[in-house]
């Protein structure tokens, strides 16, 4: 899969921005505050449906009414897709098709993204993490999406109940067992599909590490769930924990994962540079089973990849790229430190005050 052309109008600061993308690495060079990060934010709005920086409605420029994103997507189906921003909302169309359900939509543009603030992603909070990995499996299994906002749903009810049962100190707990029932047996799905998923992950994981840190060094993904067994009989049991609280201590909402470098805790225990590769090889190990697993290979969208990273890393990701033959959509300051003979089937735009234009290989 790959982004072919894409159109911004009114999108930050492009006023009217068309770009041809080339369906290997793609360079997007410039200073910060240039508007690189923009065209990244923008793919990933096209494909997820929602900003990952701000509200969406942030996204257009000043004084504009809408903000639009169209492009045309090649995969073993070619199609067009187009999501409109306005004050008050957003329309998403496929084929010029009004699409009505998220759940619809979400995974027809497979992307994976690397950004900055993905480097709170082993140190941030435990949300961040959940996050991450809800937004993947997401992309890849829409039944997924489908029971994480069933899920989701249940516990804003439940939570819901418990407020006017504290409130009132009512002692019929009739329904509150129903949606306790009903939110084990969502709550064992989820833990299920991210249990088996990180499973998944960790298969590819050490090669990858190994091959961009070009070092031996054990890396492993743990996911932790706060409950695994016994599920409803665990929830049942903090009935008066979560009627002090008045909210539900219990569940997947709440469980966390960790990251392990030669069987220490890598928040604590890896550099900066380490953890950039961390997250790299997890992306990138998800990209290899959503090749084997949708037949189709995401588009790779990596902001500032570069920073922290030395020559040898630099080059070690580049190089992969190229042989995995996905399309890679990178931002940087500068490819100084990029080995030219990576560089030959790429290709390189400047970005500067929200325009971009294309350059010749100039290492």
């Amino acid at each position: 899969m790959i982004v072919n052309t894409i159109s911004l109008s009114n999108y930050r600061g492009y006023k009217k921005t068309d770009i041809v993308f080339g369906k290997g690495v793609n360079f997007f060079i410039g200073n910060n505050g240039s508007g690189k990060t923009n065209l990244l934010e923008a793919i990933y709005f096209l494909a997820l449906a929602k900003s990952y920086k701000t509200v969406d409605n942030s996204t257009i420029m000043s004084e504009a009414d809408f903000a639009r994103i169209n492009a045309k997507i090649i995969s073993e189906r070619d199609f067009s897709a187009k999501i409109v921003i306005t004050r008050t909302g957003k329309k998403i169309s496929l084929n010029n098709k009004e699409i009505d359900k998220l759940s619809d939509y979400i995974g027809k543009v497979l992307v994976l993204a690397f950004l900055p603030e993905d480097m709170d992603l082993i140190k941030g909070p435990p949300k961040n993490r959940r996050y991450f990995i809800d937004m993947i499996i997401g992309q890849i299994d829409r039944s997924y999406l489908i029971e994480l906002a069933n899920y989701k749903k249940i516990l804003r009810q439940r939570n819901e109940l418990l407020k006017l049962l504290s409130d009132t100190r009512s002692k019929d707990f009739t329904l509150l067992d129903i949606y306790t029932e009903q939110l084990a047996k969502s709550s064992r799905l989820i833990i299920d599909y991210r249990k088996h998923f990180v499973e998944k992950i960790n298969l590819e994981l050490v090669q990858m590490y190994h091959y961009l840190a070009a070092n031996n060094k054990t890396i492993f993904f743990k996911y932790n769930p706060l409950i695994e067994d016994n599920i409803l009989k665990q929830f049942q049991d903090k009935y008066d924990k979560d009627l002090i609280f008045k909210t539900t201590s219990l569940g997947p909402h709440r469980d966390d994962y960790d990251f392990f470098i030669d069987n220490l805790f890598a928040r604590d225990f890896a550099s900066q540079g380490e953890q950039r590769v961390i997250i790299l090889a997890i992306i990138l190990s998800i990209a290899n089973i959503i090749i084997k697993e949708k037949k189709a290979k995401p588009i790779l969208l990596l902001d500032d990849v570069f920073s922290e990273l030395d020559y040898l890393r630099q080059n070690q990701l580049v190089k992969y790229l190229n042989s995995a033959d996905m399309q890679s959509i990178i931002t940087t300051t500068n490819i100084k430190d990029i080995n030219n003979s990576f560089l030959n089937n790429s290709k390189i735009f400047s970005v500067k005050n929200h325009i971009v234009k294309e350059d010749k290989i100039n290492g």
